[in-house]
């Protein structure tokens, strides 16, 4: 996990044959994970939402994107069907139409150093199917909580330190929400120490002419940084989806 938030790994398909084998793999995992999650006898609704579930925008889809990062706001568009360099423009920094030096800031920020796309915290296919234990349930909604597979948590070890709780609701059947919750304080490496780490996300319903898509996500973390006291506080919103059709 690159970072605390769901802005931190890219929405959308990855490109190039390592893309290609990463979706092999997503595609094989998440058969197991229903298959195993069915051999449990757990509840329809909740091997329904889960082969749904993507906690990236799907491919194909243009939306808007505020974020809100402790005291400094941006508000970015993302449409798939133009050229790659172009897929991103900053419409607003700090709730104002942006300054020659922000733009630039920001062109040469994508360019650079910044991936594509954002991406999520994780994929399904990283879910323990073992662990998914329900913790409360009642006519409309339900939530489970589970961990995840020791082959998916990386080289830092991050998701192995986390402890996921899903909501699903019954009818429409989606997830409606995600949350990440830091087990105990961890050092990811050397002079750094997280105390404190929470990620939520939100999605819109699935219906007739759209499926489930990410409405909100947060994050707050706090912790230090060789003896030095950081937080952080984040909040990313979507909003005005349109499907793109592909180009010919």
């Amino acid at each position: 996990m690159a970072s605390s938030t769901g802005s931190s790994r890219s929405y959308g398909p990855p490109t190039g044959e390592p893309g290609l084998r990463r979706v092999a793999g997503a595609l094989l995992l998440g058969a197991g994970l229903l298959a195993a999650v069915g051999q449990a006898a757990v509840p329809p609704y909740l091997r329904e939402a889960l082969d749904q579930f993507t906690a990236e925008v799907p491919p194909g889809w243009a939306y808007t994107q505020t974020t809100v990062r402790d005291e400094e706001s941006t508000i970015e568009r993302f449409d798939p069907g133009v050229s790659p360099a172009d897929q991103w423009t900053l419409q607003q920094h700090n709730n104002r139409p942006p300054d020659a030096e922000a733009l630039a800031k920001y062109i040469k920020f994508k360019t650079a150093s910044a991936p594509p796309l954002a991406q999520a915290p994780f994929q399904k296919s990283d879910i323990d199917p073992g662990s998914i234990e329900l913790l409360r349930e009642d006519g409309e909604q339900a939530e489970f909580t589970c961990s995840f597979r020791a082959e998916s948590t990386g080289s830092d070890k991050m998701l192995g330190h986390l402890r996921l709780v899903l909501t699903v609701r019954k009818q429409p059947t989606y997830v409606e929400k995600f949350a990440l919750e830091l087990r105990a304080p961890y050092s990811p490496v050397l002079g750094v120490k997280m105390n404190e780490l929470s990620v939520q996300m939100r999605f819109s319903p699935p219906g007739s002419d759209r499926p489930s898509l990410p409405a909100e996500s947060s994050s707050l973390f706090g912790g230090r940084i060789f003896f030095v006291p950081t937080a952080e506080n984040l909040r990313v919103t979507y909003s005005n989806f349109v499907r793109i059709a592909p180009s010919r």
